[in-house]
């Protein structure tokens, strides 16, 4: 049989997301390049650096696509205001109330990219052409690890990935690898509350309010 050729699937679907396949490495990756001075945003706390690939030397994974023992550093941001806010804030669907002293600690950053990146379509179409299924973005971390691992030393070098929010599955983010010409420069940065209109409409639209 033929790398790849589907038998169907017995077990039926999972919420799991299944390690990246064997052919993954002799294929081309969908990718998407985002051209130099692309914005990018990011949700981050006032006191930091919104410029931040993690998670640190020495440190254990954290995020969803961090490497699994540390081969390289990842930055995470998303395509728009409203997906860095669902990303950062909203990641327990059970509470209704999103309290201000989280909010006023916090910035919305816009950043740019300093030089092209291309990035692997790792939602919609690209998902089947890589082998993977949307439990990339919901399922567990040591299995979108393993696939992070896999797309950073696959062939055709990609710089990152752009997949689907876990909490919002209309908008879309992206993890950035650390390969040598990732430079990301923040463009300007301001506390959430100097915008309170937007930031209550976003939180109404899912069913939040501020407490």
């Amino acid at each position: 049989m033929a790398p790849g050729r589907s038998t169907g699937d017995a077990s039926g679907p999972s919420g799991h997301a299944s390690p990246p396949p064997s052919w993954l490495k002799t294929i081309r990756l969908p990718t998407t390049a985002l051209p130099k001075g692309t914005s990018l945003w990011r949700c981050h706390r006032s006191a930091e650096d919104p410029v931040f690939f993690g998670p640190g030397a020495g440190n254990q994974p954290t995020h969803r696509f961090d490497a699994p023992a540390g081969e390289y550093q990842v930055f995470y941001v998303a395509t728009d205001y409203d997906g860095a806010f669902v990303e950062t804030l909203l990641r327990n669907p059970f509470r209704r109330i999103v309290d201000e002293s989280d909010l006023a600690i916090r910035n919305m950053a816009v950043l740019k990219n300093d030089t092209p990146l291309k990035l692997v379509n790792a939602y919609g179409a690209g998902l089947s052409t890589i082998g993977a299924t949307g439990a990339l973005s919901t399922g567990k971390y040591t299995a979108s690890r393993r696939w992070s691992l896999a797309l950073w030393a696959h062939p055709d070098r990609p710089d990152g990935m752009i997949y689907t929010s876990r909490h919002n599955n209309s908008l879309l983010c992206v993890a950035i690898f650390d390969r040598p010409h990732s430079v990301i420069s923040l463009d300007h940065t301001t506390p959430l509350l100097s915008n309170r209109k937007r930031m209550s409409e976003l939180l109404a639209a899912h069913g939040k309010t501020i407490g």
